[in-house]
C-alpha cells in the first residue's frame, strides 16, 4: 500500500512511475538498453535516428540486446521471453536525436561509463560463460577513452 501511495503521488506530479515485484527484471530491462545504445552510440557518435536504420549497424543493436540478455538470464534474472523485442521496441520509437550520456561524454572527451556498461556486460559474461563478442569489442574500442580524451 505505501508502494502504490508512493506511485500514485509521482504520477500525479507527472513522473512516470514502475511498479514491480520484480525490481531486478526492471532493472536488467534497463541495463540491456544503456549498455548496449550507450557502446554502439559513442562508437559511431551519432545519435539513434542515424543508427537505427542503418541496414550495416541496425544488427549491432540484436546482437548487443541478445548478449546482455542472455549474460542476465545466465545470472539468474527472470526477464520476459520478449526482452530483445521490447528493448528494439523502443529504439523504433526514440527521438531521432537521442544520445546517451557516455556518447556525451566521449564527444566532449571527458571520462566514460565504459566500465560499468559494456565492461560488465563481459566481466559477467565471463563469469557466467556467456559469449557476449559485441560487447567485447565496444569495450576494447572504446577502453583508451575511459579516463578522457587521450593525450
Amino acid at each position: 500500500p505505501r508502494a502504490e501511495a508512493f506511485a500514485a503521488l509521482a504520477r500525479a506530479a507527472g513522473i512516470d512511475v514502475v511498479l514491480s515485484l520484480s525490481i531486478l527484471s526492471e532493472l536488467w530491462m534497463k541495463f540491456i538498453l544503456l549498455a548496449s545504445n550507450s557502446g554502439i552510440m559513442a562508437l559511431a557518435r551519432l545519435p539513434i535516428g542515424r543508427l537505427r536504420d542503418d541496414p550495416d549497424i541496425a544488427p549491432w543493436f540484436t546482437t548487443a540486446y541478445e548478449e546482455v540478455a542472455a549474460v542476465g538470464r545466465a545470472a539468474g534474472v527472470p526477464l520476459p521471453a520478449d526482452a530483445v523485442e521490447r528493448t528494439l521496441d523502443f529504439n523504433r520509437v526514440a527521438p531521432p536525436d537521442l544520445i546517451p550520456s557516455m556518447a556525451v561524454d566521449l564527444l566532449r572527451g571527458n571520462r566514460i561509463e565504459l566500465p560499468w556498461l559494456s565492461g560488465k556486460v563481459v566481466e559477467l559474461g565471463r563469469r557466467h560463460g556467456v559469449a557476449t563478442p559485441t560487447h567485447a569489442f565496444m569495450y576494447a574500442a572504446l577502453k583508451p577513452y575511459i579516463m578522457g580524451k587521450p593525450a
